[in-house]
């Protein structure tokens, strides 16, 4: 598997929604290639971080607003 294929694959990757085949694919890859082990490291702690960050609250103005052009539709 070359990087460029693995990008393709690498949402599915990270949540393990992938074919067994596809991934050992993906496993074989990264021990050779200290780059994209270094990437996928480096995306997984990042998507950490974001998840433990409180949830956006659009503000009263913003609901309304999309509640009056929804009902219009």
């Amino acid at each position: 598997m070359r990087c460029r294929r693995l990008l393709k694959h690498l949402s599915d990757y990270l949540d393990r929604d992938l074919e067994p085949a596809i991934r050992r694919h993906i496993d074989s890859h990264m021990r050779d290639c200290k780059p994209c082990r270094t990437f996928i490291r480096t995306l997984r702690k990042t998507l950490g971080v974001l998840k433990r960050q409180p949830a956006a609250r659009p503000r009263a103005e913003l609901k309304a607003a999309l509640r009056r052009r929804l009902a219009g539709c």
